[in-house]
């Protein structure tokens, strides 16, 4: 009996992160590339190229003007790294700071 719960239970988390993991038919709210990354968030920016997104800091980004920048907060475990292109969804509130921020509904990495 508990091996079956077991095997019940593993069936649902698999059937929640392949069916329900799907991005929204809305647009994105931003894309762009992973400046920074670490365990709790990470800082897309729009404007830049992926190898800028490699060797920038934010510091580097308050810096430059014709880009945009969130900071974004994980709504997963993924670990984003820079230089990853990347499409965010937020529906919640951004905080209008620059960087902005806002929780992430969805994440899309793109791969070029």
């Amino acid at each position: 009996m508990k091996k079956l719960m077991i095997l019940i239970g593993v069936f649902l988390i698999i059937f929640i992160l392949f069916f329900f993991n799907n991005p929204p038919e809305s647009e994105p709210y931003i894309e762009g590339y992973v400046v920074e990354a670490d365990f709790n968030r990470f800082l897309v920016v729009n404007g830049i190229t992926g190898e800028q997104a490699k060797s920038m800091t934010q510091k580097d980004v308050v810096k430059l003007a014709n880009v945009e920048a969130v900071w974004v907060s994980k709504y997963n475990f993924f670990q984003f790294r820079e230089g990853q292109k990347v499409r965010v969804w937020i529906s919640g509130a951004v905080a209008e700071s620059f960087p902005e921020q806002g929780k992430a509904d969805y994440v899309e990495v793109i791969r070029e």
